[in-house]
């Protein structure tokens, strides 16, 4: 039986406990949070999982408000990271250091030298680590992946990565999300997700630059980034403007030599390849949900049935991206064109 155990709790928490009690020979054990009040309530959720979760913690899960006290009493298997981007750092650490596997939800933290101080624990640490970047394991982004990798269709000539949202707010009007201090505001909340998939299937671009809308308080709420590559061009775009009656919309659009893919979960068929030969199919795709997807695979990762070498996700990747995010900020901030630079195969 795998214990494992929950440094914060809000609505990504909910998210990932109901992956945990899917799986075979896991139980979710124990909570750590600041007030436990807070696990009776349902949360509002922001993105693609959903409007509203219940609380789904087993009867007889520990609480606890200190995490040193859980750690040290319920000695779990598996820590499941949920806090606060702002508190990732310390809590991955203390984690590490009572041994136990950690999945830290995304950003990994508030800038790459902050990761920096994570990957030397993890490097120390006996137990796996693991950040959980999501759209790694969704199967839309995994098959364009594919089509990337094995040149199918050509070399890709442009990218378009979009997600689309109102800004994240609690019933009190209030969020954390938009304390650039404490998410990293837009740039790394929510376009991480897009920049991640830019660094996965075209590597570093030698050059961002980035022009972005600031709301009065100065906090970015939209952002165009462009890529610089010799052969393509890649942007992405992010927003926390949109209406509440917009929604939330995302996806992608790739044309490549011989084909233009779309993912669009708007579209009536939101996955499409448009061959230049052929007619237009949909691919058909099972296990969907990214969430259960990265959950099952750390298990497996953390129970020794997968080599760390499988892993979709690795850390110097997962690095690299939150660099290039930080090159983003930059740009964002100065209105430079900011140049990556990289060594030992991380953008510094």
């Amino acid at each position: 039986m795998t214990k494992v155990a929950f440094i914060g709790y809000g609505f990504m928490g909910r998210v990932h406990a109901a992956c945990w009690q899917r799986i075979c020979g896991v139980r979710v054990a124990a909570v750590c949070v600041r007030n436990p009040a807070s696990l009776a309530r349902s949360v509002k959720v922001y993105g693609c999982v959903g409007e509203a979760l219940p609380a789904n913690l087993p009867s007889d899960v520990a609480v606890y408000t200190d995490a040193e006290k859980m750690l040290d009493e319920v000695k779990p298997d598996v820590v499941d990271v949920v806090l606060p981007t702002s508190l990732h750092a310390a809590a991955v650490e203390r984690a590490l250091a009572h041994g136990a596997h950690v999945l830290c939800e995304k950003p990994m933290a508030r800038d790459a030298r902050e990761a920096d101080r994570i990957l030397r624990a993890a490097a120390r640490a006996k137990g796996r680590f693991m950040v959980a970047q999501c759209l790694r394991f969704a199967p839309e982004y995994v098959y364009l992946k594919k089509l990337v990798a094995s040149n199918r269709y050509g070399a890709v000539a442009a990218a378009t990565f979009t997600r689309l949202t109102p800004p994240p707010c609690a019933p009190d009007g209030k969020s954390w999300f938009q304390d650039e201090s404490v998410s990293g505001g837009l740039a790394l909340d929510l376009n991480i997700h897009d920049a991640d998939i830019v660094n996965w299937n075209f590597g570093l671009p030698t050059a961002v630059s980035c022009r972005a809308h600031r709301v009065s308080s100065g906090a970015l709420d939209h952002l165009v980034a462009s890529y610089d590559y010799p052969d393509k061009i890649v942007v992405s775009e992010a927003s926390w403007s949109a209406t509440e009656s917009f929604g939330f919309t995302y996806g992608f659009r790739v044309h490549f030599a011989r084909a233009t893919v779309v993912y669009d979960p708007r579209l009536a068929a939101p996955f499409m390849v448009y061959p230049a030969r052929g007619k237009p199919f949909a691919p058909a795709f099972r296990a969907r949900d990214p969430y259960q997807n990265e959950i099952a695979f750390f298990h497996r990762l953390a129970t020794g049935r997968v080599r760390a070498e499988e892993n979709p996700a690795p850390l110097a990747e997962i690095r690299a991206s939150l660099a290039l995010v930080d090159a983003e900020r930059a740009s964002a901030r100065t209105g430079r064109r900011i140049a990556i630079q990289t060594a030992k195969g991380k953008a510094t």
